[in-house]
């Protein structure tokens, strides 16, 4: 489950993109990306109710082993470039691709979660005009100019 505080969300001006993540969790549905059940709100906190997979981030199982056996890595990298094709199908740029928001279900399969910088984008070829991500995980486009495509998920 996803708790977000709502005083943090008016406080940071992130209701729309909060909205729009909502959006897109309830209109896809793919093998690799994390299902979306329900959201709810409470008082003080807007709840995103998403499929549980317990065995955590692909970064913890990654800090565990160090590295991955190459068969391993060709599955993971292949259901992620899948996730991300499903998302850019729909117009949809995921602009925070790290092992922290990639989960392992019980299968050992993994599912994309956190959609809270996506963007969607009108055309296949628009581009974006906005520095988002994760600082450790950014790419050179974004540092540069903030403008970026769909390709900037693939850094």
């Amino acid at each position: 489950m996803k708790v977000i505080s709502i005083e943090e969300l008016v406080s940071h001006g992130k209701f729309k993109q909060t909205v729009l993540e909502r959006k897109i969790l309830c209109h896809l549905q793919h093998p690799f990306i994390c299902p979306f059940f329900e959201a709810f709100r409470t008082q003080k906190y807007l709840h995103f109710v998403m499929q549980f997979c317990p065995t955590g981030e692909l970064f913890f199982h990654l800090s565990k082993l160090k590295k991955f056996a190459e068969a391993d890595a060709k599955v993971i990298i292949a259901e992620i470039v899948l996730a991300l094709e499903h998302l850019h199908n729909h117009n949809i740029v995921y602009r925070d691709l790290k092992p922290e928001n990639i989960l392992v279900d019980f299968q050992g399969h993994v599912k994309l979660t956190d959609f809270g910088l996506c963007k969607q984008l009108k055309t296949h070829d628009e581009l974006s005009r906005s520095l988002c991500g994760s600082p450790e995980y950014i790419s050179p486009e974004m540092l540069l100019t903030g403008e970026h495509s769909r390709m900037v998920d693939f850094y």
